[in-house]
């Protein structure tokens, strides 16, 4: 069937030639000039519509290129799974968690790679933040010492006094580590909390002497460990391991959004839960060194830290980016052990998360 654009008559010249067979042969080569006319002046029109702008979006990420908690995002970018969408995503790159909600929450971007926490920080805001994928759906994070007080220090009970360092106040590490304190019986002003920053600023900071223990995701805790600067004190990427500090699972990192974009901007708010998954989907099915080769060199660094992080961490990888109300209860209970939610507040975890766009995404 002919575009509708050609859906009009037309109207050949009149050709006197006697013999039949000739007039038939001009007369369809008349034909063929006009349709390859038609075909010429549609071909801008055509070629503009191939080529509209995409979907500008804006994303705040909780950390450089490398945090093995946000390859989604790395990975989604390399694997050109935006574009797919038709989105032309815009990365705004903060060193920890509060400043990357605090810039979603001021509307300085339409979404970030934050853990869910933050939702729960903004409850009380005019447009408050939901987490709409997951990337983790376990703690994901390690618990190192330095390696020269390993021999002092056995167990999180032996931290008392110690100065443990994470990459920022009231980040989700953080909050972690006070569920870690509080399963252990050590009360949070027993210990002093150092923000040192990510992956290379906290590798300085042990290598200097400055903090006796670290919560870090990975490549940050697989470096401590390979490089000899630190030992393991206990490691939250397991579900088994996961257990000794809470039941269930634990909703930690993953996309998020705040509630006018969800009300105003939903088909945008599918296409990126659609790359997102697309991307969980991919880690689920790929080897390590597959996913690693599908990066550039400044979002893994260093490929072998790198194969071996996304191996370490692989457990705590959502497979399907569904966040769930126990996971997220489970955060709501960290924060309480923090003192960021009062012990007789009650909360609501699916005020927290909308995943409306991630079942419509995994059921498609």
């Amino acid at each position: 069937m002919l575009p509708l654009a050609f859906h009009h008559t037309i109207r050949l010249p009149t050709v006197l030639v006697r013999n039949p067979k000739i007039a038939a042969r001009r007369q369809a080569v008349a034909l063929m000039g006009l349709l390859l006319t038609s075909l010429s002046s549609l071909a801008p029109a055509l070629g503009a519509a191939r080529h509209a702008p995409r979907t500008s979006v804006r994303l705040a990420v909780s950390s450089r290129p490398g945090n093995i908690v946000y390859l989604q995002l790395d990975l989604a970018k390399a694997l050109h799974y935006f574009e797919d969408e038709d989105l032309d995503v815009q990365f705004k790159f903060y060193e920890g968690g509060p400043n990357t909600a605090k810039a979603l929450e001021e509307g300085q971007v339409e979404f970030s790679g934050n853990s869910i926490d933050h939702a729960v920080y903004t409850r009380n805001a005019p447009r408050p933040l939901k987490m709409v994928a997951a990337f983790t759906d376990l703690p994901a994070v390690t618990l190192t010492v330095r390696r020269s007080l390993r021999a002092q220090i056995r167990s999180v009970k032996d931290l008392r006094g110690r100065r443990i360092g994470i990459a920022a106040l009231n980040s989700g590490t953080h909050v972690i580590l006070a569920s870690i304190f509080k399963s252990a019986g050590v009360p949070l002003n027993a210990v002093s909390i150092i923000p040192v920053g990510h992956t290379d600023q906290m590798i300085a900071a042990m290598k200097r002497g400055e903090i006796d223990a670290a919560v870090s995701t990975d490549p940050a805790a697989l470096r401590l460990l390979v490089g000899g600067d630190a030992s393991l004190l206990l490691d939250l990427v397991t579900y088994d391991e996961t257990q000794r500090i809470f039941t269930g699972s634990y909703a930690f990192t993953g996309l998020m959004t705040r509630s006018d974009v969800i009300a105003q901007r939903p088909d945008v708010v599918q296409r990126m839960v659609n790359a997102v998954i697309r991307t969980n989907q991919f880690i689920a099915t790929h080897s390590a060194a597959d996913i690693a080769d599908a990066l550039p060199m400044s979002a893994k660094h260093d490929r072998y830290i790198f194969v071996k992080s996304i191996e370490h961490t692989r457990p705590s990888f959502s497979p399907d980016g569904i966040v769930t109300a126990e996971g997220v209860a489970n955060n709501i209970k960290s924060q309480r052990a923090l003192g960021l939610i009062a012990s007789d507040q009650t909360l609501n975890p699916a005020d927290f998360f909308d995943m409306r766009f991630a079942m419509h995404t995994n059921h498609r």
